[in-house]
């Protein structure tokens, strides 16, 4: 794995240079006066692959996670793909703009995300031709307040579904209006309203409905390790209660469908990596029976909550703070201690 030494840096900013000490998040994690552990290895020039699916406000659990996995076990990215708030995490993220996603997450609230909601008002909307119940104007003023296209470091990826077409698009860092990919690639259908990403992509919204977890996107660019931080359990939580309207119900199905997807996507990931170890340790090679290509074995790290999170639209700093010790939990366990 490709290490550095000590806590994580931003070469965005000096802001973003600062320790993260006073965050609470890691402080039960503390192994000695500072609350994280200090790594010293020497670096080893592997091409490291992060992987960031879908969820919403339970995106805040891929933040401590992911900030585990860099400050304390020393990764650093190469390539990073991602997915509705996987890929607004992810834009930060490749930036190198550490330091101001967890201030975002520290600070945000459901007005910085969404107007409206599920009421008399937005049904009447509806009936006059609107897209969705809820707006995302306070999102959109976010994207264009933090991202900017051309300070994008590292190798980014971010996937949104064509309405019109029903295909999954891919953009990266070379896309030309890569700030409305990723605007589009966290547009809920419904909930948020399909975005026009250019004259060729029209209709367009959250890649989570095709591909919650984005694991081929960068498999054809063979990294030497894979990292997926996954917003939901194995299972889907089950409910005190049943939905109680029309769009609890649409919201309920939508995240059954995109935990089944995540769930066959995975499984067939690590089924075919299993047997192309397998093959490897006989001396074998498997190929791909379209193309050819020899397939590679490629070591993965799979951090995924083992409960709930709390609900997708859930912006509230209790449900936000949980899901982010919960992260830092989580990557501990499946990473290991310093």
């Amino acid at each position: 794995m490709k290490k550095k030494a000590g806590i994580g840096t931003d070469n965005a900013s000096q802001e973003d240079q600062q320790p993260e000490d006073s965050n609470p998040i890691f402080a039960e994690d503390a192994v000695s006066t500072s609350p994280y552990e200090v790594v010293q290895m020497e670096v080893n020039p592997k091409k490291i692959a992060l992987i960031l699916s879908g969820g919403g406000a339970r995106g805040a659990f891929q933040v401590g996670a992911e900030k585990y996995a860099r400050e304390v076990k020393g990764y650093q990215w190469d390539i990073i793909a991602g997915v509705s708030v996987g890929a607004m995490n992810g834009a930060m993220l490749a930036m190198h703009r550490y330091t101001r996603l967890m201030e975002l997450w520290d600070s945000i609230s459901d007005a910085q995300v969404y107007t409206g909601g599920f009421n008399l008002v937005s049904l009447v909307k509806l009936l006059f031709g609107a897209k969705s119940f809820y707006g995302n104007d306070p999102l959109q003023k976010l994207m264009q307040n933090e991202f900017e296209a051309g300070r994008v470091i590292d190798d980014l990826h971010v996937g949104a579904v064509s309405l019109i077409s029903g295909e999954y698009v891919q953009f990266t860092k070379e896309s030309l209006e890569l700030a409305k990919a990723i605007l589009a690639s966290a547009s809920i259908p419904v909930v948020w309203p399909p975005v026009d990403i250019s004259p060729d992509h029209t209709s367009m919204v959250d890649g989570g409905v095709r591909n919650i977890s984005p694991v081929g996107d960068v498999l054809d660019l063979e990294p030497d390790e894979v990292v997926i931080i996954n917003c939901s359990s194995e299972q889907p939580p089950v409910m005190p209660q049943a939905p109680a309207n029309v769009l609890s119900i649409g919201m309920r199905a939508l995240d059954i469908m995109q935990n089944e997807i995540f769930v066959n996507d995975m499984k067939e990931f690590l089924r075919i990596n299993a047997l192309v170890k397998e093959a490897e340790l006989q001396g074998c090679v498997l190929h791909h029976p379209k193309s050819g290509q020899p397939f590679k074995y490629y070591p993965c790290q799979v951090i995924e909550p083992d409960g709930e999170l709390g609900e997708v639209l859930d912006f509230s700093q209790k449900s936000v703070q949980s899901a982010l010790k919960a992260g830092v939990r989580r990557a501990r366990e499946v990473l290991g201690r310093p």
